[in-house]
């Protein structure tokens, strides 16, 4: 088995033990520790060691709204990616289909990143990191709004909320893979598991024009086990090209452009998920996306922003914005 410094000899400790001691002040009684530093639970750390995954190796984030679910998976050796745990969404915003407008309450659909400085250790929702809503092809779309995070406190007007308690774990394995060099962890957002008896199910959404890269992406992740390269021109997403397509939504496509995928056989695709950790997080789903009707999708952006008749004492949350859900404002903002 490989070792991968401290981290990884504290997990194999835990492995052995099933018990660690936390640390301990001067006195002898354990030290506090911030939310924004605690670190992965014990159970997490000897999974990944059992499972021969590093500690400090790069992490993939999906999101799928309709079920209220976030995964995280964490590089192995080959390259290939192992899904390390399934955490509920508390709330989300708004229904199916992409986020238009500031004050549409919609919460995104898209590729989307977190860089080291959108981590938020002080929010006023326990912690945050902002996803990094609109990207360039949001803007070059017309698309409006920010401060869109993942945050504690369970209540969302467009962020993806968690409890408390489930957002210190996320938060650490986004703070820990900063940390360890990679320069920012991807954030895919899917209106839901993207198998083709849930395509044919919401056939008629009048969002489906816009699934198709979000389809191609999910696919193209369930054959390779490789985090999808997202490239942008002529105002759509590229996934996994060939041919180099950059980041500028505006630059016309390459004439060809082609696929670049490493399929897994079937044998050993199944022998990863066997060797996947698979951890599951229990937690409150507060959301229900079933509920809600195409007339909402086209009325969360035609009639974008608070609705006048709103007060603070019937909409505490709704009417106040992402910002106020712990967002990091830009420093050149007055």
């Amino acid at each position: 088995m490989r070792l991968f410094g401290r981290s990884t000899i504290r997990a194999t400790t835990l492995a052995a033990t099933v018990f660690v001691a936390g640390p301990l002040s001067a006195a002898g009684a354990p030290a506090e520790t911030s939310a924004a530093d605690k670190p992965l639970p014990a159970t997490v750390e000897a999974a990944l060691i059992l499972k021969e995954i590093a500690p400090e190796a790069p992490i993939y984030i999906r999101v799928f709204k309709e079920e209220s679910e976030l995964e995280i998976w964490k590089a192995r050796p080959n390259g290939r990616y192992a899904l390390v745990k399934t955490f509920p969404v508390c709330n989300w915003g708004g229904t199916l289909g992409p986020k238009q407008a500031l004050g549409d309450k919609m919460s995104p659909e898209g590729f989307y990143a977190v860089t080291p400085g959108a981590l938020k250790p002080d929010s006023k929702y326990h912690l945050a990191f902002n996803i990094g809503y609109p990207n360039a092809l949001d803007r070059a779309l017309g698309r409006t709004g920010d401060f869109i995070m993942v945050h504690g406190n369970c209540v969302s007007v467009g962020c993806f909320a968690m409890s408390d308690a489930l957002i210190e774990e996320i938060y650490a394995f986004v703070r820990d893979a900063l940390a360890a060099g990679e320069p920012s962890v991807p954030v895919h957002v899917f209106p839901f598991r993207m198998t083709a008896a849930n395509m044919k199910r919401h056939a008629d959404n009048v969002a489906r024009d816009t699934w198709g890269p979000l389809k191609e992406a999910y696919d193209d992740f369930a054959e390779s086990r490789e985090p999808p390269r997202i490239g942008m021109c002529d105002k759509r997403y590229v996934v996994n090209p060939i041919t180099p397509v950059g980041a500028d939504p505006n630059a016309p496509c390459p004439a060809l452009i082609g696929k670049r995928l490493a399929p897994l056989s079937p044998r050993m695709s199944e022998k990863l998920v066997k060797a996947d950790p698979g951890l599951t997080a229990e937690g409150q789903k507060m959301k229900s996306a079933q509920s809600l009707s195409t007339f909402d999708y086209l009325a969360s952006f035609l009639l974008s922003g608070p609705s006048p008749s709103a007060s603070a004492s019937n909409d505490p949350i709704g009417t106040r914005g992402d910002a106020a859900l712990g967002a990091v404002r830009p420093l050149s903002s007055p």
